[in-house]
């Protein structure tokens, strides 16, 4: 890689970042400008800034790190994502828009008319986006070490500018953004592709290698079902103009999920197949890259890398901001503590990055966590406008134990699908529950 160029070309796109960011933070007036962009988010930029949302440090750097050990199975992964993307717009994007709220949390106040879970199951979910937003930078983090940019103070540097544009114009800076890194990493990985599939001596060391199956489960489920409670997703869905436009712009970033992340995939088959020897710490993706193409190339894909994870990251900010200030604070507060708010959670994750390693993992527990805990009540909900708060309860519970006993206590089933089989028993108990009280006081009613 051409460090010159790579460093050069980084800090370029930071300042293009930064200077669309506060061009687009302008004449933010209140806290719906400042979480949904006014809603007034229109076909191509919803779709785009859905498509930086998802294909991040994971779905790139995970992906081929995954494909490297497992081969083509790790399709399912990305798989994941772009089905859950597609479904939302073909049902589940309308089904959110039409509860008229600013997070997906507040369904459960909505449709199960409690604050108290609510703000039970905002907890999960910001819980669940900080971790996901630590495995983002932990993913820089590894990639720049490996690319020999190892200087802590240059690492904060380069992540204190990303909060702050973040934080300063909300949504609507994050859309603005997106827009520029989803096209500029999109346009950079399909050209890298184009390059080494063109060349026949690469393709032709492609052999088949005994496919992964314990992790197909969590690969393909868990970023589907996250999908639908996932907050970044929800605001992106309550920030569109309409929920014909949301549904749209869903749907084709799917489509367009699933072409690109193909793209680390085969590279990560590539460099298995060829032989390549990977250096611990080192990221697959790029040893390839630094293998099958030239020194400006590689600095090209690794600025699309870190484009990919900065969009991933910016959106996890803004989500994780919204869930705190809407769930857990009176929403007359000043977008001053909205921004201070935002920074704070932001920072904290870049110390906790440094304690932990593995990406895909992280991710992945990151998701089960909250899919466990939530995603049958707000599922059932977006059907079944007035729910049972005991239902919804007891959901929670069995999914939260679940989820813990499965982590503890070795199990040959997958422990994704048992947690959500789980909090589905538990909503269903609920469900039996409250009729049988209701039937007993109609009964008693009667007999008076």
């Amino acid at each position: 890689m051409n460090i010159t160029f790579f460093t050069t070309l980084l800090f370029v796109l930071q300042l293009i970042y930064w200077i669309v960011g506060r061009r687009a933070s302008k004449n933010l007036k209140n806290k719906e400008d400042y979480f949904l962009a006014g809603k007034t988010v229109r076909f191509f930029p919803l779709m785009m800034t859905f498509l930086a949302t998802q294909v991040g440090g994971g779905l790139i750097l995970g992906a081929a790190d995954e494909a490297y050990q497992f081969g083509w199975s790790v399709l399912f992964y990305p798989l994941g994502a772009a089905l859950g993307l597609i479904a939302l717009g073909l049902g589940l994007g309308r089904k959110l828009v039409q509860f008229q709220v600013s997070t997906v949390v507040e369904i459960f106040e909505v449709a199960y008319r409690s604050r108290v879970l609510r703000k039970i199951g905002s907890m999960f979910s910001v819980i669940s986006l900080f971790m996901i937003l630590v495995a983002q930078i932990i993913a820089s983090r590894k990639f720049l070490i490996a690319i020999g940019l190892s200087s802590t103070p240059l690492f904060i540097a380069f992540w204190a500018i990303i909060i702050l544009y973040t934080v300063r114009g909300g949504l609507k800076a994050v859309i603005s953004t997106d827009i520029v890194q989803a096209g500029f990493f999109s346009f950079i990985f399909l050209l890298c592709f184009i390059w080494v599939a063109s060349d026949t001596s690469f393709v032709s060391t492609f052999e088949p290698f005994a496919a992964v199956t314990t992790k197909l489960s969590g690969w393909l489920l868990m970023p589907l079902l996250f999908m639908v409670i996932e907050q970044d997703m929800g605001q992106r869905c309550f920030a569109g103009d309409s929920a014909k436009t949301v549904s749209k712009a869903a749907f084709w970033a799917g489509i367009g999920t699933m072409i690109i992340c193909v793209v680390p995939v085969f590279l990560g088959i590539l460099a298995r197949n060829m032989g390549l020897v990977i250096p611990t710490g080192a990221s697959v993706l790029m040893v390839v890259i630094n293998e099958v193409t030239n020194p400006w190339m590689s600095a090209l894909v690794g600025c699309a890398v870190l484009a990919a994870i900065i969009s991933t990251a910016t959106s996890l900010i803004s989500a994780m901001s919204s869930n705190l200030t809407s769930d857990f604070f009176k929403r007359k507060e000043s977008l001053r503590f909205m921004q201070i708010i935002t920074a704070f959670f932001s920072i904290g994750a870049i110390f906790f990055a440094f304690y932990f390693s593995n990406v895909v993992d992280i991710l992945i527990q990151s998701y089960e966590l909250s899919i466990s805990c939530l995603f049958v009540p707000i599922f059932i909900a977006l059907f079944k406008r007035q729910g049972n708060f005991i239902s919804a309860l007891l959901s929670m519970i069995f999914g939260l134990f679940s989820f813990c006993f499965f982590k503890v206590i070795p199990f040959s089933f997958p422990s994704e699908i048992a947690s959500i089989c789980a909090s589905l028993l538990g909503f269903y108990i609920g469900e039996v529950t409250v009729w049988i009280r209701k039937k007993g006081s109609i009964t008693v009613k009667e007999s008076a």
